[in-house]
């Protein structure tokens, strides 16, 4: 990251010299001797042997920030994550790649998501299964101690119902444990159904 002062001249806010021992090509802002550390292309070589499917519509706009320049003096651009082509975009939707990758590559025909009542990334989750091909059933959890019938009807709950979504409740909250082990039983209950979980 570089700062650039009024007269427009880039400084590093912060200079990395490489740890003794490490290659030229690692960086090494926030390593310490006990981190372990790879370089970008043993990164992607690693990456690229993960099953992945392409959700995001690249590539993503940046967009500068003009009045934060001119605040801070740094040159600052935010990376667009609403504009990915999905449901309303998030971060989430990379994340996302690798997951319904793996189901892909297994030839599933079925996604089970659990969250809470108003999650983002179970309302990308079941538009990315959605656009798969995929059957979604999410089970949403009371973790957030609010009983407005709005709130359990509004907002990415009426949005996981638009996409085809199956709800199930869990209303034990943050008890994460068991929310699993219910995902597990519906998962063991749709297989004997003959869905692909």
């Amino acid at each position: 990251m570089v700062r650039r002062n009024q007269h427009g001249k880039a400084t590093p806010l912060q200079e990395c010299r490489p740890q003794a021992g490490l290659p030229k090509d690692v960086s090494c802002r926030h390593a310490r001797a006990d981190t372990p550390t790879i370089t970008i292309m043993t990164l992607a070589n690693r990456l690229s042997r993960v099953p992945h499917t392409q959700l995001v519509q690249t590539p993503m706009p940046l967009e500068a920030m003009p009045r934060l320049v001119a605040c801070t003096g740094c040159d600052l651009w935010v990376k667009r994550d609403d504009c990915t082509g999905l449901a309303m975009g998030g971060n989430k939707v990379r994340q996302l790649e690798y997951y319904l990758g793996e189901a892909v590559e297994q030839a599933c025909d079925t996604v089970l998501i659990t969250s809470a009542v108003q999650s983002n990334f179970v309302r990308l989750a079941t538009a990315a299964a959605n656009r798969l091909g995929m059957t979604c059933h999410i089970q949403l959890g009371d973790r957030v101690p609010f009983d407005d019938v709005f709130y359990r009807t509004n907002g990415n709950v009426l949005l996981d119902k638009v996409l085809g979504a199956t709800l199930h409740s869990y209303p034990e909250g943050e008890d994460e444990a068991g929310a699993d082990r219910s995902l597990k039983n519906l998962a063991d209950d749709l297989s004997r159904k003959g869905a692909r979980p």
